[in-house]
């Protein structure tokens, strides 16, 4: 029994990239259309997607959209906690209003869980302007965003847990605020280039003892040719520096979208299909497979989203 809980709370750990007892609300790529790029959409972040990517995006939205994302991680893994089964899995709800002349407003919800576990969540108010609005002498278009986060987390404790001393002293959940700050600027019309800095505060979701998240930092870029858009992020966090590559192309009259994408963990696919489409409303699905590089006896990750704009 104890075998089996070191080993799911080490994959937790290996997710997030953090120590077992610890949760430091890593960034696994909400989204399904950005996980199917291998997280390189801060250059790109034009959907309800972008809030927990780069704030700044939803202000370059025409359309109010909603959607939510529904993933399963590591499938194949047999995971346990005492005598239950742990599943990994990854949820994301999202709802954009870009028409307000006051700029572009978001609202979302993110969500990891580890049946039976633990869980996370961060809920976000977003906001976002562009900048010509009140600057029209500008000569690049640039758009600044604002992200207001809630994150909190909770752990589930077994009769092998119930007398640790970080949970008797420091109690099962723990939450804090924090602020993310975003901008992207368009030198010209296919060349996207964005920033983002999350955790500004750097709060401290620490049971019994101190657990800072700490500050991260993303810088991506992505050009838009007529039937492809190449995409290459770069994220630093804690002294480490990660690359995401990704591409995106768009089909039969925008009405198929395939992606691939690369970083130093995975390997990416993914395609959308717009299957109901007006002048003023659509429907569309997105499904992005994900292969871990370092994980072993997984078939992967997969994630479903739908989204409704209109």
């Amino acid at each position: 029994m104890k075998r089996n809980l070191i080993l799911t709370l080490t994959v937790i750990a290996i997710v997030f990239h953090i120590q077992v007892a610890q949760a430091a609300f890593k960034d696994c790529g909400w989204g399904t259309r950005p996980a199917g790029m291998g997280g390189a959409f801060v250059g790109v972040a034009n959907d309800s997607n972008a809030p927990l990517w780069n704030p700044a995006g939803i202000a370059q939205m025409k359309y109010t959209e909603t959607s939510f994302m529904y993933s399963t991680y590591y499938n194949g893994l047999d995971l346990k906690a005492g005598s239950d089964s742990v599943s990994l899995g990854f949820n994301y709800l999202s709802f954009v209003y870009p028409k307000s002349p006051l700029g572009a407003f978001g609202v979302s919800w993110a969500n990891f869980t580890a049946t039976n576990l633990y869980k996370e969540d961060t809920y976000t108010l977003t906001y976002a302007k562009k900048l010509n609005d009140w600057l029209p002498e500008l000569p690049p278009i640039i758009y600044l965003g604002l992200n207001l986060k809630s994150m909190g987390h909770t752990y589930t404790l077994d009769d092998y847990a119930q007398n640790d001393p970080v949970f008797v002293q420091g109690g099962t959940s723990k939450s804090a605020f924090t602020v993310d700050l975003g901008a992207l600027v368009k030198p010209w019309d296919r060349l996207a280039i964005g920033i983002a800095a999350k955790n500004l505060t750097q709060p401290d979701v620490g049971l019994k003892d101190e657990d800072i998240v700490p500050m991260e930092f993303k810088v991506g870029a992505a050009y838009r040719y007529t039937l492809i858009t190449p995409a290459v992020d770069m994220t630093m966090r804690d002294g480490v520096t990660t690359m995401h590559l990704g591409v995106e192309s768009f089909l039969m009259h925008k009405a198929l979208g395939l992606r691939a994408g690369w970083n130093s963990t995975e390997l990416t696919f993914g395609f959308s299909f717009n299957g109901i489409r007006s002048q003023n409303f659509g429907l569309n699905l997105d499904y992005s497979f994900i292969m871990p590089l370092e994980i072993e006896d997984s078939s992967g990750s997969h994630r479903i989203s739908m989204g409704v704009w209109f």
